[in-house]
């Protein structure tokens, strides 16, 4: 099978210059976007950390954390916010095309419980809807992601010790083997801690025409037959892939933590482990210590945005 280097090249990067202007506003108060909520109804019994310690993670911490320069066609991608009340918000709503300046400029103004994005790169990814209309939206390419966990670990942690480490060990070694088969065909792959119960297994040189016929009428139909395909070939091999997750891995309308973002239920960060070399290399108790979020934490002190935002979004309209 042929292996596809994918593009690095890539246009929208943490470089640039930003508007010069210093605000204490993000580390004393909440954007109005979010104030009125939060002055409603307080803080979400699910989330592990507070609005403030959301904000200082995005402000002091994503930037580190996210290595954009591992991901190609980032401004392709839909991204979505889960907010801290459960509700789910389209960010390329706001802004047609999103790069991670842009990313931490949303997370910083709206503290999501998550940050997602797209398994599909769209041309054009501010009209990416439901299913039946994606089309539209125009899919070109995109990654292959497993997810793989281990159910039966506890819903929420509090810190490094409500970790179950031999609950993890578990969800650890079904990704080997994982990984081991998916090299047999692939080589460009990054393995994310989901900061929860597991890793997400993502395959970025996957390509539709592997595995079945491309068709210009239905994109949609094509990405979704093609990773039946492949997810049923590695279930058959290796066994280790669950009813649940295959399903998910199937769906090409899917989105996935965004690598490096906070997950604000458990406090922990999606943290890149890196290609199936780091992940084979690192234990996993290395791998639990540098998804701690706690070091971008406890710093006061007032940032300069002009560092860390290129443009300011503006607050969520309620459209």
């Amino acid at each position: 099978m042929k292996i596809v280097h994918t593009d690095n090249s890539n246009p929208c990067s943490w470089s640039g210059e930003a508007s010069e202007f210093r605000f204490y506003f993000y580390s004393t108060l909440p954007p109005r976007a979010s104030y009125d909520y939060h002055k409603r109804h307080g803080n979400s019994s699910e989330a592990m950390l507070d609005l403030h310690q959301i904000r200082q993670f995005y402000l002091r911490g994503f930037k580190d954390t996210a290595k954009s320069d591992e991901w190609p066609y980032v401004w392709r991608k839909q991204y979505k916010i889960r907010t801290r009340e459960g509700h789910f918000m389209k960010l390329n709503r706001l802004r047609n095309r999103l790069n991670f300046r842009s990313l931490l400029g949303f997370s910083v103004r709206y503290t999501p419980l998550n940050l997602y994005m797209s398994v599909l790169n769209w041309l054009m990814p501010e009209r990416v809807g439901r299913k039946n209309t994606a089309n539209r939206a125009l899919p070109f390419s995109g990654e292959y992601v497993v997810d793989i966990d281990n159910p039966s670990l506890m819903r929420s942690w509090g810190g490094v010790e409500g970790f179950s480490v031999s609950g993890l060990q578990l969800a650890h070694d079904k990704t080997l083997a994982i990984i081991d088969k998916i090299r047999e065909n692939y080589s460009d792959i990054r393995i994310v801690f989901s900061g929860r119960r597991g890793f997400h297994i993502h395959v970025l040189d996957f390509k539709v025409r592997d595995w079945t016929e491309y068709s210009e009428e239905d994109p949609i139909k094509s990405h979704e037959v093609a990773r039946f395909l492949y997810t049923r070939y590695l279930q058959m091999a290796i066994g280790e892939i669950s009813k649940y997750h295959f399903t998910l891995s199937t769906d090409p309308m899917r989105v996935m933590t965004v690598p490096g973002s906070l997950n604000g239920r458990t406090g922990k960060i999606c943290f890149l482990v890196g290609d199936s070399h780091d992940f084979e290399r690192l234990t996993l108790e290395e791998v639990i210590n540098k998804s701690d979020s706690r070091k971008y934490l406890y710093n006061n002190g007032f940032q300069a945005a002009s560092s860390l935002v290129h443009s300011h979004p503006e607050p969520y309209g309620g459209r």
